[in-house]
Order: C-alpha cells, then sequence, then structure tokens
C-alpha cells in the first residue's frame, strides 16, 4: 500500500485509548472508554443443553463479559432460548452472541433471543470463496452489494426492533470471491469487506455495530484492525472493535500470538473487546485475556516521548527496516550470556567468560575482551559514555549501549554515521514501544543503514505473565520490524529465555525454528475432539521446521483461514477429518484415530517429492 492513511490511532509515541463509538450489548456498555471487555466462546453443540450451560456459567465465573455460541442450525436457534432461560434462573444475566455463518434466516431468528449477533461478511448472504479466479465488472460487483444490502434488511429491522447488536466479523482467508477479486487476501480486502456490511447498516440508520478483522497470522491481523480504524476515522464514524488472532493455538505458542497482536492494539488505544482464542478448555482463554489486560486498565494518558500523530512509516505492511547485523547469518538475532544456548550471539562478562563458544560470536566489555585473550569473534559493547575514552575501538564492530534521548547527543550523532557499529537500545520510560518508535524516526535520520538491537528487561515471574508482557513489548515492536534483534533479561532464571524469544519471533512471523501450527479453539460445529488431535499432531510434526500445519475444526472456515498452511485436518464428520494439502483436500473422512497417521504419509511423500529427506 504506497498511499498508507497517515492516522490510525492519537498518538504513535504516547499511549492514549482511542474513544469508539459507544455501543451497547445488552445491559452492557463497550466503546468510548468503558473497560475493555472478555469474551470466549462454547466448543460443544448449543443442542447439548447442559454441556451448554455448564460450559457458558465457567466461562462467565472465569470473568467473561460475554459468552459466544455456534448457531450453525435453525435447531441451535431453539436452543438458544433454553440456554438463556436457564442461564438466567440460575443468576447469569450477562449477554450471550450467537455466531452465524451462512443463512440469513438463522441470524433473524437468533436476534430475537441474543444480545448480539456475529456475521461474516465472507460468507453471509455474498458468495463463499471457491478460490478460482472470478471476473466481476463494475456493474456486477455493485449489483452484487445491491442484492446484499436487500437482503439484509430483515436482520436491520429485527435488530432495531430487540436492541439486538450486529458484530461484522471479517476473517482473512474467508472473503468472498467478489472482494478476492478486487482486492485480494489482504488486510485491505478484509477492511473492504466489513465496511461495505457497514455502510448498509448506516445507510439504514443502525449504529449498534462492532466490527473485527481477525487472522492467524499476527501481523495480518494487526494491519487490518489498524486500517480499519483510519478508514473508520477519515469516514468520521469508528465504531468498537473486538480484538483476536484467530487460530491462535494453544499452550505458549497460542498465548504468543495472541498476545502479540492484541496487545500491539491495545498499545495503540485501539480494541473494546477481545478474545484469546485457544485450542483448550474455554475458560483458559479468560484467564489470560485478564493477564493480557492488566497493563491497560486503568490506564491514563501520559506524555513520556515528544508526540507523533502521523505514521513515520508504513503501519499496514510488513517492511523490513534494517540491514543485518554482519557478524551473524541471521536476518533477526537472539542474545543470551548462555553460550551453549541457541542463540545467535553470546554475551560474556565475569560470570561465563571462562566458557567462551569459539563457534559463535560474542559481545563483552573491553576489560572482559582482554582477559580473554582477544579472541576474534569476540566484539566490544560499550555504553555512549565510554566514547570518548575508546576512540581507537572502531577499527573492528562495535555494539554502543544508549537510551532513547541519547541519540540527540552529538557524540552518537558521530559515531552513527559509521558502517561498523550497532545501536542497542536500552529503556527509560513505562511506554517502550513509543521509545523504539521515536528511536527508529531519529535513527533513520542519521544513518539509514545501521541494524537495531534492543534490550529490554522483562518484569514478570509467573509465566503466563511473562508470555503476556513480551507479547505487549517487545512483540508490538517487532511487528513493524523495528528493531532486528532482541536481547531479554527475564527474572525468573528457570526460564529458558533464548527458547522463549524464538518462540516471540515465531510467533510474529519474523523467523521460524520449528514447525508452525494453526488450530482453531473449536466451537459447537466441531464433531471430534481437536484439543486431543492437536496435541497429537503438535507432537508428531514439531522437527518440521519452517513447515505450517493446520487443525481446523470444521469446514465453515477451515479450508480458508487454513489456506496458507502446508498440510492439515478439516473436521468432516461425526470423529472423522479430511487431510488436506494446502488447499485441496486429499484424503477424506478420515476416522479421528488415524489421522496423524494418514498426515505423515501425506507428509511423508510430498517432502519426497521435493527432494527434501532430511525431515525423515
Amino acid at each position: 500500500m504506497s498511499n498508507f492513511p497517515n492516522k490510525y490511532c492519537i498518538d504513535i509515541h504516547n499511549y492514549e485509548r482511542f474513544p469508539s463509538r459507544e455501543v451497547k450489548i445488552g445491559d452492557i456498555s463497550i466503546g468510548a472508554l468503558n473497560p475493555i471487555r472478555l469474551q470466549s466462546m462454547t466448543n460443544v453443540p448449543a443442542t447439548n443443553l447442559e454441556a451448554s450451560i455448564k460450559q457458558a456459567k465457567a466461562i462467565f465465573d472465569a470473568g467473561a463479559d460475554f459468552v459466544r455460541i455456534a448457531t450453525p442450525r435453525i435447531l441451535d436457534v431453539e436452543s438458544l432460548k433454553e440456554i438463556k432461560k436457564r442461564l438466567h434462573a440460575d443468576g447469569y444475566k450477562n449477554p450471550l452472541i450467537a455466531d452465524v455463518h451462512f443463512n440469513p434466516v438463522i441470524a433473524e431468528e437468533a436476534a430475537r433471543i441474543v444480545e448480539k449477533v456475529r456475521i461474516n461478511p465472507g460468507n453471509y448472504i455474498d458468495k463463499r470463496a471457491s478460490f478460482n479466479e472470478i471476473a466481476f465488472s463494475e456493474t456486477e460487483y455493485q449489483l452484487e452489494l445491491e442484492k446484499i444490502h436487500e437482503s439484509i434488511l430483515p436482520l436491520i429491522k429485527i435488530c432495531k426492533e430487540n436492541g439486538t447488536a450486529i458484530r461484522i466479523g471479517s476473517n482473512h482467508g474467508s472473503l468472498s470471491d467478489r472482494i478476492l477479486t478486487r482486492y485480494g487476501n489482504t488486510p485491505e480486502g478484509m477492511v473492504e469487506a466489513a465496511l461495505e456490511f457497514a455502510s448498509i447498516f448506516i445507510a439504514e440508520n443502525f449504529y449498534n455495530l462492532v466490527i473485527s478483522m481477525k487472522a492467524s497470522d499476527t501481523r495480518i491481523m494487526t494491519y487490518a484492525c489498524r486500517l480499519l480504524n483510519a478508514r473508520m476515522l477519515d469516514n468520521a464514524m469508528v465504531f468498537p472493535q473486538h480484538l483476536g488472532v484467530t487460530e491462535a493455538g494453544a499452550d505458549i505458542d497460542g498465548r504468543l500470538k495472541s498476545a502479540v497482536g492484541i496487545g500491539a492494539l491495545l498499545s495503540d488505544g485501539i480494541g473494546d473487546t477481545l478474545r484469546v482464542s485457544l485450542t483448550e478448555n474455554p475458560e483458559n482463554e479468560i484467564v489470560f485475556g485478564k493477564k493480557l489486560l492488566i497493563p491497560f486498565q486503568n490506564r491514563i494518558f501520559k506524555y513520556q516521548v515528544v508526540t507523533q500523530a502521523k505514521n513515520t512509516y508504513n503501519p499496514y505492511a510488513f517492511e523490513q527496516k534494517y540491514k543485518q547485523i554482519p557478524i551473524t547469518n541471521q536476518r533477526i538475532v537472539v542474545v543470551s550470556n548462555n553460550p551453549h544456548s541457541e542463540a545467535d550471539i553470546i554475551f560474556y562478562d565475569d560470570s561465563n567468560m571462562c566458557n567462551i563458544n569459539p563457534d559463535k560470536p560474542g559481545i563483552a566489555d573491553i576489560k572482559t575482551i582482554k582477559a580473554a585473550g582477544k579472541p576474534s569473534n569476540l566484539y566490544p559493547i560499550i555504553h555512549f559514555s565510554e566514547i570518548d575514552k575508546q576512540k581507537n575501538l572502531f577499527g573492528t564492530y562495535t555494539f554502543i549501549r544508549l537510551s532513547t534521548f541519547d541519540i540527540h547527543k552529538n557524540i552518537i550523532k558521530d559515531v552513527f554515521t559509521k558502517s561498523n557499529v550497532c545501536p542497542v537500545l536500552e529503556f527509560s520510560t513505562e511506554n517502550p514501544l513509543g521509545e523504539l518508535r521515536y528511536f527508529y524516526k531519529e535513527l533513520k535520520k542519521i544513518n539509514k543503514n545501521l541494524p537495531l538491537l534492543i534490550k529490554y528487561q522483562c518484569n514478570s515471574i509467573d509465566e503466563d505473565g511473562l508470555i503476556s508482557e513480551i507479547g505487549v513489548f517487545p512483540g508490538s515492536g517487532l511487528v513493524d520490524a523495528l528493531a532486528n534483534g532482541i536481547w531479554l533479561d527475564v527474572p525468573n532464571k528457570n526460564t529458558d529465555e533464548v527458547q522463549l524469544q524464538l518462540d516471540l519471533l515465531q510467533a510474529i512471523g519474523l523467523r521460524y525454528t520449528k514447525a508452525e501450527f494453526i488450530s482453531c479453539p473449536g466451537c459447537g460445529r466441531t464433531n471430534y475432539d481437536l484439543e486431543k488431535l492437536t496435541k497429537a499432531v503438535k507432537k508428531e510434526f514439531s522437527h518440521l521446521k519452517g513447515y505450517k500445519i493446520a487443525v481446523m475444526g470444521c469446514i465453515v472456515n477451515g479450508p480458508g483461514e487454513m489456506a496458507d498452511a502446508d498440510f492439515g485436518c478439516v473436521g468432516a464428520a461425526k470423529n472423522k477429518v479430511h487431510i488436506y494439502k494446502g488447499k485441496t483436500p486429499v484424503v477424506k473422512n478420515v476416522p479421528q484415530e488415524n489421522a496423524v497417521e494418514e498426515l505423515k504419509k501425506l507428509i511423508e511423500k510430498s517432502l519426497l517429492e521435493d527432494d527434501n529427506k532430511a525431515y525423515f
């Protein structure tokens, strides 16, 4: 996107909550400056009343504001009535949300019962993507929009009569053929799909809308949500945004993806409701969601960095911003003080200098380098205040530690015009993302070719807190490639900080050190044990570095949203799945217990055909 909107949030250097339009979901208000709300979704059929009610209660007890329920059939609408009735009788009166795909009649009936209905512009009335190239003339394109407008009028009328809210949920990978033809499977296409639907509701004077942009790729999700906010801002009609990284997976991988995508947007003041999508028990989503919200609860504007309203780089697409640190062969590097770790650069001091690894580049202060006998693979790291004392140092590659505002000192400007130095940025305010963005802008004025390493002191001791913290930062800065090296200092020394950093880079899509797994959290449309199969697939195929493998609950969004996966399983019938290679189902209706073996046969065959025998 060459001509991108200049503004998507209030200030990219200082946190300030973006005041979207206030919307009522039952008795709960979202948007404006109301608290950011949490939700999750049941993963059992709505017709299983006892299980649905039990799960909804567990989600509410965990702290959710809303519970969403898959509603694929008219029969499920009848179940919604009973679920709501029995929840209310037991004192659970928080709003329910119906998740509807394909069938407008179901949405219309559900809107009479629940407080909010979610529809997907990629398959609601509009033609679901066939992934074939279909040409639409401008006239045909507009005629399709007019048909959608006419068909959506009954839903609008019912929602007005019942005070029901609508979420327009646009998903990467499940856009319609009409949108794909014009915009491709892009953040721009996701935004246009949602705004076309929103314009229909606005034309009919219906404003009780929430909009979401979801993807399993954290960068695509982040860029789409930013672009949506920018487009709504341009039109002076900013609806609340629901945030979530869909198909994030489970365990640390799912939590990191969610923390990065959601955290990046919350850091810009964007987001009014959120869901952490995990292939686990739904209440786990609320537990981690609450961790993620801690830095943003009661957070107020605080001027810490020079204000910047307009973007200083394209925030809607990924762009490499730095040259590689030349002493390594990795574009994005990880630093550690463990000489035997998988880190790319080792930091040495008195605690580990007796274990210098000759096979990896290291960094150390001058004293340590001299004590070690000046090995050729050790490079100096100094504080900027020592530059005057070390003027003869710059015959070798040198790392310079400094804080954000040190960049304005004349001595730094002189040194950074050299090509054989690497800044190591340390942070001094409560808003490291704002500092990093500011430093990037100022560094590029001095030397566009320097790489940047960021050093960040983590504060959280417990695992979920740490995952949440690093997802918010440095994750939010790495989404925009504002550094090409990270060096985390983790307080809990039992944590493998190198693996944590590598997992963070993989969650963002910057570097792959193991297989990438895409798995949805499941819902009432899932007819097999999704969580069990996901664990089995991860155990069997984690060694396939660089490959994407998907485990999807059903065919509603599965084939589209796993379209960039190399291989995958998609729920088909009761306890059965289809096995996919890319977008193509290769083996159909495989019993769940045989899925891993069938998937293994397909992967082995495919990799051998590609002459990629190293994995087997």
